[in-house]
């Protein structure tokens, strides 16, 4: 399953938000440097899915705020 993520950055607290189908906002505490957000975004989204972490992956969009990410089960 592949769903369309988009992420803020430098919140206070971690969030998912399902917006509509295959379509989140996820919220991190991690400042987007040297992928760090992107690590966040991966744990966030597998504890809101509740699978492992290297089940998810960012298909496309490493540097963007936009992402496609990946489910594979």
């Amino acid at each position: 399953m592949r769903m369309d993520v988009s992420v803020k950055t430098r919140k206070e607290k971690t969030n998912v938000i399902k917006k509509g189908f295959g379509n989140y906002e996820v919220w991190v505490k991690a400042p987007p440097y040297k992928g760090m957000a992107n690590k966040e975004v991966i744990s966030v989204l597998a504890n809101y899915f509740s699978v492992k972490p290297y089940n998810l992956r960012i298909v496309k969009g490493l540097t963007s705020s936009l992402k496609v990410v990946e489910l594979r089960s």
